[in-house]
């Protein structure tokens, strides 16, 4: 009698224990999480953050922010942005891909910079694209509602997503990065929303030479690059001031373009090499003046793909 009652409770244990992981209960999602793909041969690494209320059944914007070049990888603009904060906040997804690791460092190829990518031609865009692919299969995604935002090289790297992958993203950000994918001649008008500090050294809002070391970039200035944009978006308002304090930022506005599309532009007095409104890195001087990443989600809300 007593192995009969021992046999059975060792049924319901296992009966319990396969129940517990039956693979076809919903399972739940993690709202963090470092992973890898490979690309072009390559591993590509990327971190993702999902909204702390995430819901399978709902689609999410998503936004992908790329680092700058250094030494840092996502943990950089990570915490430069405080985008992760405000998906919470505002509910939409954000993913950080990360550049190739090349002798400690990881850059982006934007087009003319930044090396060691350049040097090694990564297919960063390309790289970027797959994953926007992969993450629509895997996570609940509006699909026509993907922007993207860099900081320095990161920004430079958003210009040449919007040249090369106009159907891909509704709307981009620069943070003190220069277009450098030349010519620029996407086949559909993406809004763009750029920041920069008249003080930058390292891409200087005027153009010329950056005191970066290694970069021998001889930029182009920030106006001589939404000028070329706004050109080719057909826009009949150049450089429109909506704001302008010499004490505090200036708020340019490039408007009446093709398909209603806009370009704006916000340039801190002081500040330099920095997000403006987020986290420094150690002896660097930011702007608190206006916050990029909140007014570059409330740029990116009025966009969305046809």
């Amino acid at each position: 009698m007593r192995n009969i009652l021992q046999l059975l409770i060792l049924f319901s244990l296992v009966a319990c224990s396969q129940q517990d992981n039956d693979p076809t209960e919903p399972q739940d999602t993690a709202l963090e999480y470092y992973d890898a793909m490979v690309f072009d041969d390559l591993e590509r690494t990327f971190f993702v953050h999902l909204p702390e209320d995430y819901d399978d059944s709902v689609a999410y914007p998503l936004i992908f922010a790329m680092h700058g070049g250094g030494i840092l990888g996502y943990e950089g603009i990570e915490g430069q942005s405080q985008l992760t904060e405000l998906s919470d906040l505002e509910d939409f997804i954000v993913v950080y891909p990360e550049g190739v690791k090349t002798l400690g460092f990881r850059t982006w190829n934007a087009g003319d910079c930044c090396p060691s990518a350049t040097i090694l031609n990564t297919n960063d865009v390309g790289f970027i694209n797959a994953l926007l692919e992969k993450l629509k299969t895997e996570l609940s995604i509006n699909s026509k509602k993907v922007y993207a935002a860099g900081f320095s090289n990161g920004g430079q790297l958003a210009y040449k997503l919007a040249n090369q992958y106009p159907n891909k993203f509704a709307a981009v950000a620069s943070v003190a990065g220069v277009l450098q994918d030349f010519p620029f001649n996407p086949e559909r008008e993406v809004p763009i929303i750029h920041f920069h500090s008249y003080q930058d050294t390292t891409a200087p809002y005027n153009g010329g030479l950056s005191d970066a070391p290694n970069i021998d970039n001889d930029f182009p200035s920030i106006e001589e690059t939404l000028l070329l944009i706004a050109n080719h978006y057909n826009c009949a308002l150049i450089k429109e001031t909506i704001f302008s304090d010499t004490n505090t930022y200036d708020f340019f506005r490039y408007s009446d373009c093709n398909n209603n599309v806009k370009i704006e532009l916000y340039v801190s007095q002081d500040g330099g090499h920095t997000w403006p409104g987020g986290q420094a890195l150690p002896n660097m001087e930011i702007t608190n003046h206006f916050n990029a990443s909140s007014l570059m989600w409330e740029f990116f809300k009025n966009y969305e793909l046809p």
